[in-house]
């Protein structure tokens, strides 16, 4: 059973014409795609919104079922989703770093 990992969600505008905008939250590795199907001008990348869960080896089948084979296959490779794995990996969600102790004396002076 594969793991599953958290990757960043990103709020997303997509500017699809002249009269219609949307917007949706999409993992940083289904920029590319974005930008590739609207354009990059028509792609606007906005702040974090959110985590999701997903399983890596599971999201070439769901980007296949949400834009076709043919769009994923040109814009990630015909490898069966392996290099798509390899990004949501990548784009795992960084777990924030813990506060370091700090020493009582912060601002230089020492102890006379």
């Amino acid at each position: 059973m594969s793991k599953l990992i958290k990757v960043e969600l990103l709020a997303v505008t997509i500017r699809r014409d002249a009269h219609t905008i949307t917007q949706t939250t999409v993992p940083a590795y289904e920029m590319t795609l974005l930008r590739q199907m609207f354009g990059k001008e028509n792609v606007q990348e906005g702040e974090i919104v959110g985590e999701l869960e997903v399983v890596p080896t599971g999201e070439h089948e769901r980007l296949c079922a949400k834009y076709g084979l043919d769009k994923i296959a040109k814009v990630y490779g015909d490898d069966e989703g392996e290099r798509l794995a390899e990004l949501v990996e990548k784009a795992a969600a960084k777990k924030p770093a813990k506060a370091k102790d700090k020493p009582a004396d912060t601002n230089g002076d020492a102890a006379a």
